[in-house]
């Protein structure tokens, strides 16, 4: 046995690719306990994302994406570490969407799951407290959100979304609690003293309009280009639009009267230089995918399996202008601009996957051996 091992280590990149270049006909068992990484079952989890979708010429400004979990490619999970407690959580990132809106993330708890059977979910749970810097007020709170997919099959997928509170700011300023939307439903309010959270000029002033309510489609969600959906998607999360409306100080008080020549510049847009910012969260993003004709496999508890190996895909930060426009039926996406921390997590990711999938390998070959090889009499 010795011998055998003494020879797998001293091969090194040699028994990589030998191995894995014969790995259907020596390691079925473990092959088989593998998703294919463009087609298979996945499923992804996002804390929060935030992008300034118009900057009011109808152009996108910037984007921040934080860290998706992707699900393993083996059975097992990847789950979002402790570090991240805000958006933005950094220079970077503040400089991307702009130093005026904080979204602070507390208690939260975010995977994506490939299970033995190999049916992908997510979920996405955590606390979350929006706040206008500029103005120094809260403009919105969620008190145990919640949100999960589940892709069983092909013809078995389920989404929720659910949270104990959920609190928006109202005209006066004041936090108030307002009712869950349901799953087809919305909750809005207008007028409200907020700001963008890009920088207004200091001759411009600014009212907004907030509308909540579930993601409903993968195009929806704000995502890294590496997360994708499949021929069956189920999708969930909760979507926070701010339409921030400004408008000159002058132009705030017209001084005719509706239907006079005064009144009227004042209403028109490229007179009175009034814009909408528009801004677009998405809080506790997750999406889970399958091919058609997917079912669940059954799987024995001890049957040999590849290492699982969780996968992060690093936060990205979007430059305005750099994001897909509105009208884009893929959606808002942006490439993942790596961070010191957390910037090789996928190519390590994949690299450790590839070496954990040498050691699974060479392990049953050394169990296949000490079956085969006993004691010669």
């Amino acid at each position: 046995m010795s011998r055998v091992v003494s020879k797998l280590v001293a091969a090194g990149s040699a028994v990589a690719v030998t191995v894995l270049a014969a790995a259907p006909a020596v390691a079925d068992t473990a092959d088989t306990a593998a998703v294919d990484s463009e087609t298979g079952p996945v499923a992804f989890a996002n804390v929060a994302s935030l992008a300034v979708t118009d900057v009011g010429d109808g152009v996108p400004g910037g984007s921040v994406i934080s860290e998706t979990q992707r699900s393993p490619l083996t059975p097992g999970a990847s789950k979002l570490g402790e570090s991240r407690s805000a958006l933005p959580g950094s220079d970077g990132e503040r400089a991307a969407m702009g130093p005026n809106y904080l979204l602070e993330i507390d208690h939260h708890d975010v995977s994506a799951t490939l299970r033995p059977d190999h049916v992908p979910s997510a979920t996405a749970r955590a606390d979350y407290v929006l706040t206008d810097l500029a103005s120094d007020t809260t403009v919105l709170s969620f008190e145990s959100s919640a949100t999960s997919v589940e892709c069983v099959g092909a013809r078995d997928v389920a989404a929720g979304a659910s949270a104990a509170r959920l609190a928006l700011i109202d005209a006066e300023g004041e936090l108030t609690p307002v009712p869950l939307p349901d799953s087809d439903g919305e909750v809005s309010r207008s007028d409200l003293p907020v700001g963008a959270s890009v920088e207004i000029g200091d001759d411009e002033e600014a009212t907004s309009d907030i509308t909540v309510r579930r993601v409903a489609d993968f195009a929806e969600l704000l995502r890294q280009d590496q997360w994708r959906d499949g021929d069956v998607t189920a999708v969930s999360g909760w979507l926070v639009e701010i339409d921030t409306h400004v408008r000159s100080v002058d132009a705030r008080a017209p001084l005719g009267l509706p239907g006079s020549d005064e009144a009227d510049k004042a209403d028109g847009a490229d007179e009175s230089g009034a814009r909408t910012i528009r801004t677009t969260l998405v809080l506790g993003g997750v999406s889970c995918s399958v091919p058609h004709g997917f079912a669940a496999e059954g799987r024995a508890e001890g049957e040999p399996r590849s290492p699982s190996v969780p996968v992060t895909i690093p936060a990205g930060a979007g430059a305005p202008g750099g994001s897909n426009g509105p009208g884009d039926p893929d959606g808002l996406s942006v490439r993942a601009v790596a961070s010191q921390s957390g910037g090789g997590a996928v190519t390590w990711g994949t690299g450790l996957l590839a070496a954990g999938g040498v050691l699974g390998i060479a392990a049953l070959l050394l169990a296949r051996h000490a079956r085969t090889s006993g004691p010669r009499s």
